[in-house]
This record gives structure tokens, sequence and C-alpha cells, in this order.
């Protein structure tokens, strides 16, 4: 019976922990975002600015997605539970925000938050936010649950993560035939869909990578870069055998898309580039090539055939 009432008492403890998470958020979004102090501190529409109402939410799902894994041991009584709990939650969330600013500051270093999103309204800017913000979370969910409560891990992990993020995201130009630079000034649509597929395709991988054995750190090390070495190869195989086997085409038009102008108001539509079909076949290209190379790369159990000596 008390094991169930601490059970109990550590679920309302937990509520309310996520509560606080959401409100401390409110106040760090200032800190990173000094130009929206007035956007949150009065009442907000979300149908006035789809941009922002994506930008706020991919934040709290993050948040959300981290917290889902969370475990409790109540061996060592209720009140240590509850102090590991409070200093994971207080670790993960400073872990989710730097990498959001670190990945932000590769990605989207050229523009500013109050300029795209603010005045602006820039939906391609609001959906690559959402995406940087759901592929971080669910990096952060798995470093979280390799490290094994270890902070010293936790750093190793978080820096293997995010140089290989870095990296990949710099390649986005390379495989793609939309320039995200001359797109996302002019609101196109098409270059933030496509870069959503990447950013979740490789972000399937680097998880993948990172889904080892954590006995010694030399050969944690070895494996990990083994598989992202393996998946850049893997990745352009899939993604051009998908095209040439079922002969995909893709031509780029230049055209604001009616669909999206009759459903979004004429302040947040995109100018001129590519139509929404392009970027779309890109991103669903990309994910789909990474979620295969995944299988190669992470899903092959090849049991223990070699002999032990």
């Amino acid at each position: 019976m008390n094991e169930l009432f601490d059970k109990l008492i550590i679920r309302i403890v937990f509520v309310i922990l996520v509560c606080l998470t959401l409100i401390l958020y409110k106040y760090l979004h200032i800190i990173f975002y000094p130009s929206a102090r007035k956007q949150l501190f009065r009442s907000f529409y979300p149908s006035k600015n789809p941009a922002d109402t994506l930008h706020l939410f991919s934040r709290i799902l993050g948040v959300g997605i981290i917290l889902s894994n969370f475990h409790f041991y109540l061996g060592n009584g209720l009140g240590m539970a509850i102090y590991d709990l409070l200093l994971s939650t207080t670790v993960v969330f400073i872990l989710y925000l730097s990498s959001l600013y670190v990945l932000e500051s590769i990605v989207l270093g050229s523009y500013e938050y109050a300029d795209e999103v603010l005045k602006r309204k820039n939906l391609a800017y609001g959906i690559t936010c959402f995406a940087n913000s759901l592929a971080m979370a669910f990096l952060a969910k798995t470093i979280l649950s390799i490290s094994r409560d270890s902070l010293v891990m936790l750093a190793i992990l978080w820096l293997f993560a995010m140089v290989v993020t870095g990296i990949a995201m710099k390649g986005f130009d390379l495989v793609s035939k939309l320039s995200f630079h001359k797109l996302m000034p002019k609101k196109n649509l098409a270059v933030a869909f496509s870069y959503t597929g990447f950013i979740w395709g490789w972000s399937l991988l680097i998880t993948n990578a990172l889904e080892h054995d954590l006995v010694e750190i030399k050969s944690y090390s070895i494996h990990f870069l083994l598989k992202i070495i393996l998946s850049a190869i893997v990745f352009p195989l899939f993604k051009n055998g998908l095209s040439l086997i079922y002969q995909l085409k893709d031509e780029p038009v230049t055209g604001a898309s009616p669909g999206i102008a009759s459903a979004i108001s004429t302040e947040t539509v995109y100018s001129e580039g590519p139509l929404i079909g392009v970027g779309l076949y890109e991103g669903i290209l990309f994910f789909t090539s990474a979620f295969l190379t995944g299988m190669i790369t992470a899903s092959i159990d090849f049991g223990s055939f070699y002999p032990v000596f």
C-alpha cells in the first residue's frame, strides 16, 4: 500500500515539475530570444502568426518527448527518488536548450527570430525551428537513456551528437537542389519541408549510432564513428537508388502555391521559388533513405558466430 502512495506522490511531483519546466522555459526563452520579451508577456493569438505558433509548441513538444523517458527508482526511499527526478530534469532541460541553441546557431545563424517570426511571420522559418526542436528532443532522450545517470558520459555523448549533427546539417546544400539561404528569406516552404526530412533522417541515423553498449569509451567511440561513416556511404546509395528504381523525376517550378495561399494569411505566404511538392519530395526521399540506411547500420543482429577462445 505504501508503494502505491509513493508512486502517486511521485506522479504528482512529476506533474508539478513539468508545469514548472514549461514556466521556466517561458523565461529562458527571453534569454535566448531577447526580442520576444514583449511577445511572451501579452495575449497570444496563434491563428494570426502560424510561424510563432510552431516555434512555441515545438519547444513544448520537445520538453514532453524528453520527459517521457524518465525512470524512477524507489529502492533508496521517496526523498532520494524526488531528488534524482529534480536533478535529472534540470540537467536534461539545460542539455536540450543548449542543443537547440547550438543547432540554430549553425543552421539559422544568419536570421533573427524577431525579424523572421514576429515581423515577417515567416512560416518556413517556423517549420525549420519545429524540425530542429523535435530532432534535438529525440537526440537528448537517447543520450539520457544511454548515459545511465553519468554526467560525464552525458557530456561526452552530447558532444559526439552535436558535432556530427552540425557537420551533417552543413551538408544539406550538397545533397539538396534547393538553396537554403536563398529560399528561406523568400518564405519558401519547399526548402523548409526538404530540410525537415533531412534533419529528421539524420537524427535517426545519429540516434542509431549512439545506441550501443557503453562499456568502454574508446570502443564506444570507434563503433559510433564507424556507424556514422557507414551511414554517410549508404545514404546516397539509397537516395539515388530509389530515384532510379522508381524513375522519380523532380522539376522545380517557380511560383507560389495556390493551395497554401488560400489557407494561410497573405502575410505568411512565401514569394518565389520551387513549389511545395518539390520540397516534400526531397524531404520524404531524405527521410526514407535515412530510414533504410538505419536498417543496414543498426538493425542487423549478427549473433555470436565467431568462436570465443
